[in-house]
């Protein structure tokens, strides 16, 4: 099982992109189109979050904030943890994604 704690966002951004019917490998700089970056951009990250009801709250209200991410399906419930609070949200994708 990947631990998607380890992984760059760069990494996390491409599962996603599989995962979705993208195609990661026509991304710049290699393919020149400018890709996803689902772990920092909102507008990438939100379409996601909403389809898949993944909700998030703040663990902390200091200015080092840590987020937790959570999605209940049919087949589980799963938690992540991040200092932002979409790569949270995209590692809770990818682990329920694994599980399937």
């Amino acid at each position: 099982m990947i631990k998607w704690y380890e992984e760059s966002d760069a990494e996390v951004n491409r599962s996603i992109a599989l995962i979705t019917g993208e195609d990661p490998d026509k991304w710049y700089p290699y393919g020149g189109v400018k890709g996803k970056d689902y772990c920092k951009n909102p507008s990438d990250a939100w379409p996601i979050i909403c389809a898949n009801k993944i909700s998030l709250n703040a663990v902390t209200q200091t200015e080092d904030a840590h987020w937790q991410a959570r999605i209940t399906t049919q087949q589980g419930d799963w938690q992540a943890g991040s200092h932002s609070p979409l790569r949270a949200a995209m590692i809770c994708f990818l682990l329920s994604q694994q599980a399937q």
